[in-house]
């Protein structure tokens, strides 16, 4: 991919600035991040309206088919003048696309529902440690001028590196801008697809991608780190100085193009994302969850430290908005979510994503296993399951969708139930839960 260099002076310049880590938590502050280069002259604003050939609003097409998606291709063909796109480039970067229904199955929900933790975590295991250990030795030089002039812990990237594509072993096989116009035309998040195809034309238009470096994910992510199409154009970097940000084959351009995200993102300089937790006899579990959050003085108040007894302000500043987690519920593995955890949910909004990466970091900077256990009956819940689960909730008045997910609201309803029948209110649901909820126990 060509694209006008970066200079990595600009990083230096913001590192040797940065104040040190003194161990009494005051906060460092991080390098920005690296600015774009310049881009042209922005194309017309996207009006999403009937008249201008794409529709307003996510409407999923109950029985995708070749033939209406030739129709949707049609419209969005008559719409690329207005984003920019030439009818050369769209005629060229469309050449022999049809409806990839591979990538609509693999993106398909799979009907919600949530799994057991313990069982995806299950893959962080001593050979994916191991690999990525030797991964990181064999590219020490870079990943150590990459945490220099940026800040960003070079742990922190292997443990996307590895969670996304297997240390580079897996980079996907689709043309993504078929992928990602065919997720678009199916229309669960279809302004978010076309906005992804059209940046991903948009890197054909300029001639800073060739259509065979469009290979990628089924959900259209590109190169070692698995970046969006609109996120190369953002926030790709040149690491190597070739003049060029080649995210799949250049490691210095991946690298320093995750790294980059992680700082615009706020990434702490210096701090960590994740540690098991060691709770005090007495904490209440309605203190936990992703969507609560302490400073760590306040914390520390209340006796939570980590496994191995540090108090949370001596590892980040006193004011630091801190959560705690407890994601196989109080039976579980507690976990100590700093801000910096939080810049991997915004690579990937899930928290056993976010977990599984931070696990693996934690693992290839040299830490151990989890100390604690999953208890062995852990159990999933499937989607119909939270479906009855929400139902019986909304029943009984409590602030829930019924859609057999399980996020935040059915989270938040979860605890007050349980709250309002003296169980342990971790907001985790279980078998009994539900069994209670149904009236089939006491």
């Amino acid at each position: 991919m060509r694209l006008i260099a970066l200079p990595l002076m600009l990083l230096l310049a913001a590192c040797a600035s940065s104040p040190g880590h003194d161990g009494t938590g005051s906060g460092i502050q991080p390098p920005s991040p690296m600015p774009a280069p310049p881009p042209p002259p922005p194309p017309p604003p996207m009006t999403m309206s009937p008249q201008s050939g794409s529709t307003i609003a996510n409407q999923q097409v109950a029985n995708p088919n070749e033939a209406g998606f030739r129709v949707y291709m049609e419209k969005m063909r008559n719409f690329a003048p207005s984003r920019g796109i030439s009818e050369a480039t769209w005629d060229s970067a469309m050449d022999g696309v049809t409806m990839n229904r591979k990538s609509i199955e693999l993106s398909a929900p799979g009907g919600g529902g949530m799994g057991r933790v313990s069982t995806y975590l299950a893959r962080i295991d001593n050979s994916m440690v191991t690999r990525g250990r030797n991964a990181v030795a064999a590219n020490a030089a870079l990943l150590a001028k990459v945490g220099k002039d940026t800040g960003v812990d070079p742990a922190a990237i292997a443990g996307i590196w590895g969670n996304e594509t297997s240390y580079g072993n897996v980079l996907g096989n689709f043309y993504v801008v078929e992928a990602l116009a065919s997720l678009a035309y199916e229309g669960r998040r279809r302004s978010y697809f076309e906005d992804e195809m059209f940046a991903a034309l948009t890197l054909l238009q300029q001639g800073l991608a060739t259509r065979a470096e469009l290979t990628g994910s089924y959900a259209g992510a590109l190169g070692q780190v698995q970046f969006m199409p609109s996120n190369i154009l953002k926030l790709g970097v040149d690491g190597d100085g070739d003049g060029e940000r080649d995210l799949r084959g250049s490691l210095a351009d991946a690298f320093y193009s995750c790294a980059n995200y992680l700082l615009a993102h706020g990434w702490r300089v210096g701090e960590p994302w994740l540690a098991e937790a060691r709770l005090p006899p007495n904490f209440r579990w309605e203190n936990a969850g992703p969507d609560i959050t302490k400073t760590a003085a306040e914390w520390d108040a209340l006796g939570v430290t980590t496994v191995n007894g540090d108090r949370l302000s001596r590892l980040v500043a006193p004011d630091a908005q801190i959560s705690v987690l407890l994601p196989g519920g109080h039976r579980g593995i507690p976990m100590i979510a700093f801000p910096n955890y939080r810049r991997f949910l915004d690579y990937n909004p899930s928290q056993s994503y976010a977990i599984a990466v931070s696990h693996l970091a934690n693992r290839i900077k040299g830490g151990g296993d989890w100390r604690a256990s999953w208890p062995a009956d852990l159990q999933g819940m499937s989607a119909s399951d939270i479906r009855t689960m929400q139902s019986r909730l909304l029943a009984l008045g409590y602030d829930v969708g019924v859609d057999g997910r399980y996020g935040e609201k059915t989270r938040q309803a979860v605890r007050a139930y349980q709250l309002s029948m003296g169980l342990p209110a971790d907001g985790y649901p279980t078998q009994s839960l539900l069994a209670r909820l149904l009236g089939r126990i006491s």
